[in-house]
């Protein structure tokens, strides 16, 4: 066997396991919602941190979806992503300048993300004719229209959970609901370019390389990525303002 061949049998693609993909996740998202609160939305590094941040959200919903076959208190983790998405709300509306009390108009992410677990476990656990449990997914989908990503979040999270176990339909229900993301655009229109929305399909070759191993255990980690999300929204916010008053 050549040293080519040898090399090429020996070649494997690197384990990343689900604490290093949240990190990649986090710091796509904090580079993202900067560019938001301090470049203009045609500026060229802005245009490229919105990219980059366009991972952030497929990876959360995978690792709700993980988090679903993994956890040991189901009704524990549906509560701490509740409690997280109430805490985040108000940061998120001062960060991105929407009014407090409209929590019915737009709130953040985890509200959707908590959703999508939510139909997850009715999807599994409810004793229920299909069509009831599609109704509820409905349901999970219309409530989170407000969040940041909505339904989308939803539909990512109920994907990845209900076709865990075939990794071709995952990727294929994943890919559909990528194209609704996108058509999305022509409906609701947005501040940023619809060829950004494409490159949420970054975070395929990432989550490929998940080793299906947690990392480092501990209850600061488990709770820290709930609490830096609108941790660093109030940075965020704090930061402008002070730019603003010099």
């Amino acid at each position: 066997m050549t040293d080519i061949n040898r090399t090429a049998c020996t070649f494997s693609r690197p384990a990343l396991n689900a604490n290093t993909l949240k990190l990649i996740a986090v710091l796509a998202m904090v580079l993202d919602h900067a560019a938001t609160v301090f470049l203009a939305d045609t500026a060229p590094a802005a245009l490229f941190f919105h990219a980059v941040g366009q991972i952030a959200a497929p990876i959360m919903c995978f690792f709700v979806a993980e988090g679903y076959a993994y956890t040991s208190n189901l009704k524990k983790y549906l509560l701490r992503l509740f409690i997280a998405a109430v805490i985040s709300h108000v940061p998120y509306a001062l960060c991105f300048k929407f009014t407090v009390w409209e929590f019915w108009y737009v709130t953040g992410v985890l509200w959707g993300l908590f959703l999508g677990l939510l139909a997850v476990t009715l999807w599994k656990r409810l004793r229920a004719p299909v069509w009831v449990r599609l109704l509820l997914l409905g349901l999970c989908c219309l409530l989170a229209y407000p969040a940041n990503w909505n339904y989308i979040a939803v539909l990512w999270i109920f994907g990845f959970a209900v076709f865990r176990e075939s990794p071709k339909k995952q990727w294929a229900f994943f890919g559909l609901v990528t194209l609704l993301y996108v058509l999305q655009y022509f409906v609701y229109g947005s501040t940023l370019p619809v060829w950004l929305r494409p490159f949420v399909l970054l975070c395929v070759p990432l989550l490929l390389c998940y080793n299906h191993t947690l990392g480092r255990r501990s209850k600061v980690l488990q709770w820290g990525y709930y609490l830096f999300y609108p941790a660093h929204l109030l940075v965020l916010t704090l930061l402008r303002e002070f730019f603003t008053r010099l």
